[in-house]
């Protein structure tokens, strides 16, 4: 579903994983993050090797991990509880933060949804460096040698994994440092070894910070493709943030899932005036946990830890507003938050904790179900979502998809066309409707045109490149009289004069890539390769001089086709991570450009 089909469908590309090279090219090749993610790539290869393939083997491993984190949450939350309370106290309450947080209803995407493995991933290292900081953090005032050993290098293997999973594994030191300011800032230790820490886990937030500042005008660029500027976003995060402290203390299935693209952007402090509320809110809490530290260091780590792990996603990047996935660590503070406060309850409230402990596990398992059977049926969960987000594009979107499988092309249309009513800057709709159109043979040409005209002033969108592949595949059969190779060169076109639509790499590029296999297909080889040259110079891909070679071999220019295997060697050059894995392609082109010079020398 969704993200799953990106990050995965190269599992097929090539033949499937069939070599050591095709492995090596999926874990690397990826474009997951600005690193990769290379080490969830990796456990995805245990689970699939071609694609399509089946979600199951998938989801299992994702359900095993979620177990196991679940064990780390114990671990973690004993040794936290343990600064406040006695080892037992400390065990049983333990207990009852692994309960509340393995089954709490606000993960469950963690875990159904298969490419959230890689947060999974990264929270299970995450944590696995902090147990070896709490280690080394309790002995370090007796043995300094094995306290620092602890904390230098069980967080320095377990962030590198961390991060190698997802970048939010560059949290660690964060979550390390809101432990030292609250649950240790009063444990003795030399002046020595608590600046040596301070240095420690301040020197990997202030490198992110520093490269956060030198990529800063990228960071602005990615909101030309959102429905939000960069100060929107910031201001909107704040209502987010409080909405997901609802649904963790007063969890609802109607606030469960993916589908939120419809949450309401925040314009202003008071466009909704939710806005406001929530930065006081969140502010009140920050200062209330910095004060208190010292009085009520569970209460404070409780909250910081909270806010810490929402503070890179929630952050300047141009991200979608609202996941639930992104609580999956986060949920841990006011977990043991909650916890901590038992204990010191009166005596007839303590007595009714393990009733309201009962009851809320009880509606947890219960929600979690609910939701999982969700996740078991994506049209079902669609049109469920469909009943709770009325708004959402990406529901209707679903349903429009669901008639197209079925060969339901009047009902597609309908629904497309109900959704460029409701979202009329939306470009893919108008694409969609197009294709549409050609299927039940109702396309006009005066609808070709105003589609055009639509492409060449409208808004981007993310869903634009994967109509090119669609429009194409429908000019080329012929069955559509009125949407020729032609035609799609036209439209693609006024993709290319769309000023915001061009400064978007992966648009461009396409743009061009698509309309050369047009010019190719249409017997134009000269205009074609041509064309893949802008796309090479928008989007450096080694697949595009390939198919330039492939296209010249067959016309017998070997000359120009040798030119172009030049230029893949160049890429290669430059990707020495990929040399290994494409040079045999590399040499089985050349082997063909000597073959086909071979009857040349002999006449």
């Amino acid at each position: 579903m969704f993200d799953d089909v990106p990050n995965l469908e190269l599992l097929g590309d090539r033949g499937g994983l069939n070599s050591v090279d095709t492995y090596v090219e999926f874990i690397s090749s990826a474009k997951a993050g600005p690193l990769g993610r290379p080490l969830s790539l990796v456990s995805f290869t245990l689970n699939g090797q071609n694609w399509p393939t089946d979600a199951r083997p998938f989801r299992v491993t994702n359900l095993i991990i979620h177990l196991v984190n679940g064990l780390l949450v114990l671990l973690l939350a004993r040794s936290i509880l343990a600064t406040q309370y006695d080892d037992q106290t400390a065990l049983k309450l333990g207990l009852v933060c692994m309960a509340l947080w393995i089954l709490h209803p606000l993960l469950v995407s963690s875990t159904a949804y298969v490419i959230q493995r890689m947060t999974q991933l990264a929270s299970l290292f995450v944590m696995t460096g902090l147990l070896c900081y709490l280690r080394g953090r309790s002995v370090l005032a007796e043995s300094p040698w094995r306290g620092w050993t602890w904390i230098v290098v069980g967080m320095g293997v377990s962030g590198t994994l961390a991060v190698l999973s997802k970048e939010t594994g560059v949290l660690l030191p964060l979550y390390a440092l809101v432990m030292e300011l609250t649950l240790f800032d009063r444990k003795p230790l030399l002046l020595r070894h608590r600046r040596g820490l301070i240095v420690l886990l301040c020197a990997p937030l202030l490198l992110t910070l520093g490269y956060l500042v030198s990529v800063w005008d990228g960071l602005h660029f990615g909101f030309e493709f959102r429905p939000y500027s960069m100060k929107e976003r910031f201001l909107t995060q704040s209502v987010v943030i409080v909405e997901y402290l609802r649904q963790i203390f007063a969890p609802a299935l109607s606030g469960l899932g993916f589908v939120h693209d419809d949450f309401p952007i925040s314009t202003s402090l008071l466009r909704p005036p939710a806005t406001l509320v929530s930065v006081i809110g969140i502010a009140a809490l920050a200062i209330l946990a910095i004060w208190r530290r010292r009085k009520w260091p569970i209460v404070s780590f409780g909250i910081l830890w909270f806010l810490a792990g929402h503070s890179l996603e929630a952050g300047p990047f141009a991200l979608e507003l609202y996941f639930d996935h992104r609580n999956y660590l986060p949920l841990i503070g006011p977990v043991v938050l909650v916890c901590s406060v038992i204990p010191l309850l009166p005596d007839q409230l303590r007595r009714v904790v393990p009733l309201v402990l009962v009851l809320f596990f009880c509606l947890e398992g219960f929600l979690t179900w609910q939701s999982a059977r969700l996740w078991s049926d994506p049209d079902l969960m669609m049109r469920v979502a469909l009943v709770d987000h009325p708004d959402s594009l990406r529901a209707q979107q679903h349903v429009a998809n669901m008639h197209i499988s079925a060969g339901q092309y009047e009902q597609a249309l309908e629904a497309q066309r109900s959704i460029a009513r409701n979202f009329p800057d939306h470009t893919s709709t108008r694409l969609s409707i197009l294709n549409l159109q050609c299927h039940n043979g109702t396309l006009r040409p005066e609808q070709v045109v105003a589609t055009q005209s639509y492409v060449e002033s409208g808004v981007h969108d993310y869903q634009l490149v994967s109509f090119f592949g669609t429009l194409l595949s429908t000019a080329t059969r012929g069955t559509c009289s009125t949407f020729s190779l032609v035609d799609l060169q036209e439209t693609l076109d006024a993709v290319l004069r769309n000023p915001i639509m061009v400064r978007n790499a992966q648009t461009l590029g396409a743009a061009h890539y698509f309309k050369g296999v047009a010019y190719e297909r249409a017997g134009q080889l000269d205009a074609a390769v041509e064309q893949l040259d802008q796309s090479y110079d928008a989007r450096p891909e080694i697949d595009i001089p390939l198919q330039q070679v492939v296209w010249l071999l067959s016309q017998g220019r070997t000359d120009e086709a040798e030119r172009y295997l030049d230029v893949a060697r160049q890429y290669l050059s430059k990707h020495t991570w990929r040399r290994g894995l494409r040079e045999a392609d590399l040499q089985a082109f050349q082997q063909q450009i000597d073959q086909a010079r071979r009857p040349m020398r002999n006449q």
